[in-house]
């Protein structure tokens, strides 16, 4: 989602997972994106293509790691509102 609004506002950004580096991008453009963080997710997209390595969380880090991104999802979706309206329809 982070991509898809850097996409909309014409940013380029290169071929990247890191989340702290695509909302620090983000944050050059809108000052409302300091609202939001993105904790430890980015090893989660990377780690776990790597399931041999892949460091298994407890559920209370599954949980809240989930809350979080469900948090980011929100306020994406008031940034971006084209996006609920994909997301819906899958």
């Amino acid at each position: 989602m982070l991509k898809a609004y850097l996409v909309s506002r014409g940013i380029a950004f290169g071929r990247t997972h890191n989340l702290e580096y695509l909302l620090a991008c983000c944050r050059q453009v809108d000052k409302d994106f300091a609202q939001i963080e993105v904790g430890n997710l980015t090893d989660y997209a990377v780690q776990v293509r790597y399931p041999d390595d892949f460091y298994v969380p407890s559920y209370e880090e599954a949980r809240q790691c989930y809350e979080l991104a469900l948090h980011i999802k929100e306020f994406m979706y008031e940034k971006l509102p084209e996006l609920k309206q994909l997301d819906s329809s899958c």
